[in-house]
């Protein structure tokens, strides 16, 4: 069938050369579009593509601040 249309995120990483936890903070940080199918979190080959060719600032430092902005909007 060919190329794959969506990846795992262990995939993602593999395919990004970065880490899993750096997949997972692109996509809590939502700079990285991700879709669950099931328990299985999946992503597009296309929005990886997408991403590297873009300039991104640390997603560890991009997801603490969503997770600050998300804890204030509770309170």
């Amino acid at each position: 069938m060919g190329e794959q249309l969506l990846v795992s995120i262990r995939d993602a990483a593999r395919l990004m050369s970065v880490s899993t936890r750096t997949i997972q903070n692109l996509i809590a940080a939502k700079r990285l579009p991700a879709r669950k199918l099931g328990r299985r979190t999946l992503i597009s080959r296309s929005a990886l593509e997408q991403l590297a060719r873009r300039d991104t600032p640390s997603p560890s430092i991009e997801a603490i601040e969503v997770r600050e902005r998300e804890r204030r909007s509770a309170a």
